[in-house]
C-alpha cells in the first residue's frame, strides 16, 4: 500500500476504484445493500488489508510446512500469489479486464505486489534468524506439541486440494477418521466431481455458494487432521478454510490461463492431478 500511495503522491493520479467496485459487486450478488461513499471506500481498503494478511499467513504456513524457495524466487512468488488473489476476483466479477490494461496499468499493479512479496519474505527471513532464548531451547527439547508443523502443514495441503476439488476435503476427513464405507462414498464423489468439473453447466467456483462449499470442505479436512492428532482444532480448521479459498482462486486463475491458450481440457486434467497430489501428500 505504501508503494501505491507513493505513486499517487508523485504522479497525482486518482486512487483506484477497483477494490470498492469489487466489494460492491459481491454485496449485490449476495443480495446485501451496498453502502455509499466513505463506508464503501473503507470496505474496499479493508478487503485489500484482509487479502494481504491472508496471503502472508499462507506464505508463513507454507514455510512452516517446509516450502522454502530461493530468495530471488520466494519474494516474487508471494507477490504473484497476492496479485492473483486480487486480480482474478476482479476479472471473474467483471470489475476489470487485465487483458485491456496498458503498460502503465500493469506496472502499477505489479510493482506494489512485488514490493509486498519481498517485504513478506524479508520479514520471515528475519524472524528465522532470531536466536532462541533459554526457554525456547528448553521447549524445543520437549516432545512436539499439538501445534506441530505436521498438523498445520497437512491442514494446508487438504485445504488447497479442496480448493481444486471440494470433495477431496471430505474424502480426507473420512480417511483420517478411518471410516472405510464413508471413504469409499467420498471417493465416488471425487470421481463424480472430476467429471462434473468439465461440464459447461458447472457453476463458477468463485461464486458465493461453490466457494463456501470449498471453504467448508477445507475446514472439515483441517478439523479431521487436528482430531486425528489430538490437537485443538481451531487453527487447523482455519488454515483449511483459508487454504481452500486460496486454492480456489489459484485454480480459477490457472484454468483461465489454460483456456486462453486453448488448453481448457489439459488444464482441467492438470488441476485434477495437482489436487489429488496435494491430498495424497497430506494423507501419507
Amino acid at each position: 500500500m505504501a508503494v501505491t500511495y507513493a505513486d499517487m503522491a508523485l504522479t497525482g493520479r486518482a486512487s483506484s476504484r477497483a477494490p470498492e467496485e469489487t466489494v460492491a459487486t459481491l454485496l449485490r450478488r449476495s443480495g446485501r445493500p451496498v453502502p455509499q461513499d466513505n463506508a464503501l471506500t473503507g470496505l474496499g481498503a479493508l478487503s485489500g488489508i484482509a487479502t494481504g494478511v491472508g496471503i502472508g499467513v499462507v506464505a508463513s504456513l507454507l514455510r512452516s510446512a517446509g516450502v522454502r524457495l530461493p530468495a530471488a524466487v520466494g519474494g516474487p512468488a508471494i507477490g504473484a500469489l497476492a496479485m492473483a488473489a486480487t486480480d482474478v476476483p476482479m476479472m471473474r466479477l467483471r470489475v476489470s479486464d487485465p487483458r485491456t490494461w496498458t503498460a502503465a496499468d500493469w506496472t502499477r499493479d505489479v510493482v506494489p505486489h512485488l514490493a509486498y512479496g519481498i517485504g513478506v519474505r524479508t520479514t520471515m527471513d528475519r524472524l528465522d534468524r532470531v536466536a532462541p532464548g533459554p526457554a525456547d531451547a528448553e521447549a524445543a527439547s520437549e516432545p512436539s506439541s499439538p501445534w506441530t508443523r505436521s498438523v498445520l502443514g497437512r491442514s494446508l495441503l487438504i485445504g488447497l486440494a479442496s480448493g481444486g476439488r471440494s470433495s477431496l476435503g471430505l474424502f480426507a476427513a473420512a480417511r483420517l477418521a478411518d471410516k472405510p464405507k464413508v471413504t469409499a462414498g467420498a471417493a465416488v464423489a471425487v470421481a463424480a466431481e472430476m467429471v462434473a468439473d468439465k461440464l459447461p453447466t458447472t457453476p463458477e467456483r468463485l461464486e458465493p455458494a461453490p466457494l463456501l462449499g470449498r471453504a467448508t470442505a477445507g475446514g472439515i479436512g483441517g478439523w479431521a487432521v487436528a482430531r486425528q492428532q489430538g490437537a485443538n482444532p481451531v487453527f487447523p480448521t482455519a488454515v483449511g478454510v483459508v487454504a481452500a479459498v486460496v486454492g480456489s482462486v489459484l485454480g480459477a486463475a490457472g484454468r483461465q490461463l489454460a483456456s486462453d491458450q486453448g488448453w481448457a481440457w489439459p488444464g482441467a486434467v492438470a488441476e485434477d492431478a495437482i489436487s489429488l497430489g496435494l491430498a495424497w501428500a497430506a494423507l501419507r
